[in-house]
């Protein structure tokens, strides 16, 4: 230990002495290791900190199997499938239910629309959490008609009843039903959503049939059971009412708290993990070239008895202490980075409160600078220590320490530098280009001015249809008449996410076949002027008018999807739909074909969707549509609620956005990944630019006195030049053609976050072999026009 803290303190004082060196590298590794610390502490809080639960590993979520445009992979499970499940589920202690959603809530100084859910009885039991004051549901508040309970979040307590302890037995109303508040849940509790604020009893009747769709199962598996074994005996089951087998989609809590986060954070620890690497050859060149002007140092401590051992651990000493700094700076670089990091990035990245510099992110990142110091350190250390006593002892000794390993080194180097800047600057060019495509996605409507804002009605006040209808009927008559509207609508779907919900249907002279699930679409209820609003074109037939009324026939709309699948070749203009029962039919007719527009995503598929006039199947839940004539949507805000509150005081008003916005919002999260590799793949690419330069720069400063001797037998300043440049494109090219035979491997594993390309796509691996050679062309052009000024008297003499 005496003689490491010796090699640390000598170490201390030859870095002191070279305080460009010791800066250049400080800096290179701090950015290395501070990127890495950053992105790292990301994924610990999203994927590798535990969940608030009790054993999370055996928690998981259930939903059905179903067409796309019934929620594909996460269709809704039915009340009559959850009794199933429960008399059924051998493999499950317990299995539960909830239905996310908001509630309007007027206790406070202005409406609000709260997030919440309806859950089962048993839901926080099955979590293994409990609430931090009152009582959890018991069994009696699930029953049809009990009166209503509801449990707080932490967050909704302490911003609406002051952390007083005394809320617990209070009575609130939400959405016009008045309820007991009997507890409040830890702070961190944030299921089923990160925004959940309430959660009241789901009172569900013994169901009379195996619909509606409307419900997400959540069970604790026995244990030793595995999440395969789980799907296998659902597979078994039979349905109490059509006796078919179920085909339940069962996935692990953790993997639906995260989504598809978990691809993008592990690009992203690569992206850093690649960056470290090139700042740690960068730095390795800087001590190999170091370390060789340091040759004749380390041939007397071997001449006086130093083994090769004790030299090779001396220079080790000095590479840690190094790293270690660097380590320390990008520590505190990091902490800025990650507040910088949270306040960036988007809202629907999961976990983002779990993000910080905690103990095991120190630990990484130590675990990472020694790792670095250990890299960067062993090959010059290595090297230094390949001593011949003999030349290096001499009085001209110091240009015969150039010797050809020590070149071969700095040029493997070089190339492993490149190389990686070629791995990441090819992921970041598909990152771009499929942000690019993604952005430029046609979601079927205009979306220059319009204004958006959802509205619920809920309570007593709106227990029916008429009233419902007379509340959104005077609503557009009163915003049709502000100042700068142009168009108003309603509806209870919007581009490009937002979906309602989905149904099955009958086309008449095409009887459903038993045991064969009915085709299914989306069904967007609007009211008249919802297409011109948003720009929708009308394909085929008429558009919805003031005269289909709830008295009217029933019609309907459908999009060119629909067509394409249900009417092939045909014009299902004058078609009837049955989108009720077998023994209660409802029947639309057809009276024209619309645009296909983005319901369930930017990236995804376009549905079948059909459109009904929301005077016929009025919603509870709507959209109001405002295409405005000013150049900002959002300053007619004010007056649109005015006119909300003049209907109805209590009545809030939720989700204000253009829908540009809503647009953008949808590409936030890949816009958001981009933008940090593509910073990372600049840094790389200028750690890479200041590699080759140093290099090559010297290179020609050894050289000097070959290139002396070149000029005075003949050679031309443009020989020297292309001498030069030859040298490092030389380089460059190995390290180019070596990066992207090791991108076509690697941008594999990106697939997953590409839209619209391939991760062998050419145009991105030739526009980044391209950039690359540019580059490294500008750094060794420098030193190459330094080396044509060389005076050839001089560079003779020069040693």
């Amino acid at each position: 230990m005496q003689t490491l803290l010796r090699d640390l303190l000598f170490g201390a004082r030859m870095l002191a002495r070279k305080p460009g060196f010791t800066a250049v590298a400080l800096i290179t590794l701090a950015l290395g290791i501070g990127a890495n610390t950053a992105i790292f502490s990301v994924v610990n809080g999203v994927l590798l900190r535990a969940l608030p639960f009790q054993k999370p590993e055996q928690l998981v979520l259930v939903w059905n199997k179903g067409a796309e445009a019934a929620g594909g992979d996460h269709t809704p499970l039915a009340p009559a499938d959850l009794f199933d499940w429960r008399a059924q589920g051998r493999s499950f202690e317990s299995v539960g239910a909830f239905q996310y959603g908001f509630f309007n809530y007027a206790g406070g100084d202005v409406p609000e629309r709260v997030p919440g859910a309806n859950v089962t009885a048993n839901f926080f039991t099955t979590l293994g959490v409990r609430p931090r004051l009152g009582r959890d549901f018991s069994p009696d508040d699930e029953r049809p008609g009990a009166p209503r309970v509801v449990l707080l979040s932490d967050h909704f307590w302490r911003t609406h009843f002051g952390a007083d302890p005394r809320a617990v037995g209070r009575m609130i109303t939400l959405s016009g039903v008045s309820g007991t508040v009997i507890g409040v849940m830890p702070g961190s509790v944030d299921f089923p959503d990160k925004e959940v604020e309430l959660w009241a009893a789901l009172q569900l009747g013994q169901p009379t049939r195996r619909g509606p769709y409307f419900l997400s199962g959540v069970a604790r598996l026995k244990s030793g059971v595995t999440v395969e074994q789980a799907r296998a005996e659902t597979r078994a089951m039979k349905s109490s009412f059509d006796k078919g087998n179920f085909d339940f989609n069962i996935l692990p809590v953790r993997d639906y708290i995260i989504g598809d986060v978990r691809p993008a954070l592990v690009a992203l620890l690569i992206a850093v993990t690649l960056v470290l690497l090139i700042a740690a050859v960068n730095v390795a060149n800087l001590t190999l070239v170091r370390a060789a002007a340091r040759v004749k140092e380390f041939s007397i401590r071997a001449a006086l008895g130093a083994s090769r051992w004790r030299l090779v651990r001396q220079s080790l000493a000095e590479s840690l202490l190094l790293a270690f700094a660097g380590g320390a700076l990008g520590t505190l670089l990091a902490m800025w980075g990650v507040d910088l990091l949270v306040k960036l990035a988007p809202e629907n990245i999961p976990r983002l409160d779990q993000i910080r510099i905690d103990v095991r992110v120190l630990g990484w990142t130590a675990l990472v600078s020694l790792m670095t110091g250990v890299i960067f350190g062993l090959v010059p250390a290595w090297q230094s220590s390949r001593l011949n006593l003999n030349e290096a002892l001499k009085e001209g000794g110091r240009s015969a320490t150039e010797g050809a390993g020590g070149r071969r080194w700095r040029n493997l180097l070089v190339v492993t530098e490149l190389a990686l800047a070629v791995m990441l600057l090819v992921g970041a060019g598909l990152l771009v280009r499929s942000l690019w495509r993604l952005q430029r996605v046609d979601a079927g409507v205009n979306a220059e001015r319009v204004l958006t804002m959802q509205i619920a009605l809920r309570g007593q006040r709106y227990a029916q249809e008429q009233q419902v209808r007379e509340f959104f009927s005077r609503l557009l008559e009163q915003t049709q008449a502000l100042a700068g509207v142009r168009t108003t609508a309603v509806s209870n779907s919007l581009p490009p996410d937002d979906t309602d919900f989905s149904d099955g249907f009958e086309i008449e002279g095409r009887p459903a076949v038993p045991g064969r699930i009915p085709p299914i679409a989306y069904v967007i209820r609007v009211s008249p002027d919802y297409f011109s609003a948003l720009g929708i074109p009308l394909r085929r037939g008429r558009s919805f008018s003031a005269a289909d009324s709830s008295e009217a026939p029933r019609v309907m709309l459908v999009n060119e999807t629909f067509v394409r699948n249900f009417f092939p070749g045909e014009d299902p203009v004058g078609k009837r739909i049955n989108t009720g029962s077998a023994e209660r039919p409802v029947w639309n007719e057809i009276v024209g074909v619309v645009g296909d527009v983005k319901y369930n995503g930017l990236a995804e598929d376009v549905q079948p969707a059909f459109y009904q006039p929301a005077a016929q199947f009025p919603g509870w839940g709507m959209s109001l549509v405002i295409k405005t004539g000013t150049a900002d949507p959002l300053s007619l805000t004010a007056a649109v609620r005015n006119e909300v509150r003049k209907l109805d005081p209590e009545l809030p008003v939720a989700q204000v956005s253009t829908l540009e916005a809503r647009l953008a919002a949808a590409t936030a999260q890949p816009r958001f990944r981009t933008t940090l590799i593509a910073l990372f793949a600049a840094l790389a690419l200028t750690l890479a630019c200041v590699g080759i330069y140093g290099v090559i720069s010297y290179s020609v400063t050894r050289r000097t006195h070959e290139i002396g001797i070149r000029m005075t037998l003949g050679a031309g300043t443009g020989d020297v030049l292309k001498m030069v440049i030859r040298e490092g494109l030389v380089l460059a090219a190995t390290g180019v053609a070596t990066g992207l035979v090791a991108s076509l491997a690697l941008t594999r594993l990106m697939a997953g976050l590409l839209f619209g390309i391939r991760a062998t796509d050419p145009p991105t691996y030739v526009t980044t072999a391209v950039l690359l050679a540019l580059t490294a062309l500008v750094a060794c052009y420098l030193p190459a026009r330094r080396a044509m000024k060389v005076d050839p008297m001089v560079a003779l003499r020069y040693e």
